[in-house]
């Protein structure tokens, strides 16, 4: 995962050095080179800083989160995706709290950004269970801490309606209502 997502910083790396370059007309020849073989250098420091934190954090000793759980911004996550079997969202969210997690609980775009890289990997994830309902109040749509949906980010839940009671994530950082009973993978969130 680290791989390809190091490759797309890369390339945006280089776009973003081809613009400067590009704004820079009186730059010399001799000086855009010298800076694109910096920035290449870079480059590969990074990707071998990269490989090296993933080849430590595969050692069981120095693992913060259980296995197949990912780390990230000091909580471990665990994406059902190839691992499990889909489940319905109860089914879903009790599999979580018997790991001492919830049903991922997105607290701001950083952490969907994180989410979404993450579903990318998987093109066959048509969505994804998050810890969001309205099973209590029809039309509210409380987070599994308690929080209203708009109270991290201003993000709508879409497609609601009366059978619809659980939520999940798709692509484009869309939270849609759906049917509970409907099975498909889902994430866990806890802190390590």
């Amino acid at each position: 995962m680290e791989s390809s997502q190091g490759h797309g910083d890369d390339e945006a790396k280089t776009e973003t050095l081809a613009v400067i370059l590009a704004a820079a007309p009186e730059a010399s020849q001799t000086s855009r080179q010298e800076l694109l073989e910096q920035l290449q250098q870079c480059q590969k420091q990074q990707r071998d800083v990269n490989l090296m934190l993933h080849t430590v954090t595969q050692d069981s000793r120095c693992r913060l989160c259980p296995e197949k759980w990912l780390w990230w911004m000091g909580r471990c996550y665990f994406f059902s995706v190839g691992l499990q079997e889909n489940r319905q969202w109860n089914e879903s969210a009790e599999f979580c709290r018997r790991h001492n997690s919830s049903l991922v609980v997105i607290e701001d775009s950083a952490e969907m950004d994180f989410i979404q890289g993450v579903m990318r990997n998987f093109s066959q994830v048509p969505f994804l269970w998050v810890g969001l309902t309205d099973a209590k109040q029809e039309g509210q749509w409380l987070w599994g801490d308690g929080r209203a949906v708009q109270h991290y980010m201003q993000v709508m839940v879409e497609w609601d309606s009366d059978h619809r009671d659980c939520a999940d994530l798709r692509g484009g950082t869309s939270l849609f209502a759906a049917d509970c009973e409907e099975y498909g993978p889902w994430a866990c969130k806890k802190e390590y």
